[in-house]
């Protein structure tokens, strides 16, 4: 069985990380000095960065390892390191004064609902795929 973590996901959850990070500093910043606009753009440049991070390590991650829906992995890595990443920063206290911890396990719930049907899709699908191909085009 080839392994389930690989370098290319390890780094991209570092990458996730280290994202996340910044992406935490610029929202706290704003928050504190009630910048919108920053706020809006904080999010809308973390997004894009994720989605890049995403694909570039994912089309290097179907290169190494070719099974289907490498894209669950990627799903939970993202979530874990986001929501790992969102809570010590509460924990350490460095949000915004205006900042409620509410909104992080709000997040975490509603996130972690469309990480269980990814879940569910995914498990559906393995079942009846070998290496991307569909178990019933084998036997025609």
């Amino acid at each position: 069985m080839k392994k389930l973590i690989t370098p290319n996901l390890s780094k991209f959850t570092l990458a996730a990380v280290l994202l996340t990070i910044i992406f935490r500093i610029g929202l706290s910043t704003a928050i504190t000095n009630q910048i919108t606009i920053v706020i809006i753009l904080s999010a809308v440049l973390y997004g894009i960065l994720m989605w890049l991070n995403g694909s570039y390590f994912g089309k290097k991650e179907y290169e190494h390892l070719p099974i289907y829906d490498i894209g669950f992995r990627f799903h939970l890595a993202t979530f874990l390191a986001h929501n790992v990443v969102s809570i010590l920063w509460f924990s350490l206290a460095f949000q915004s004064k205006y900042e409620n911890i509410k909104v992080i396990y709000t997040t975490a719930l509603l996130w972690s609902i469309f990480l269980i049907i990814h879940l569910v899709y995914y498990l559906s699908i393995r079942k009846s795929t070998i290496n991307n191909l569909n178990k019933e085009d084998l036997f025609e």
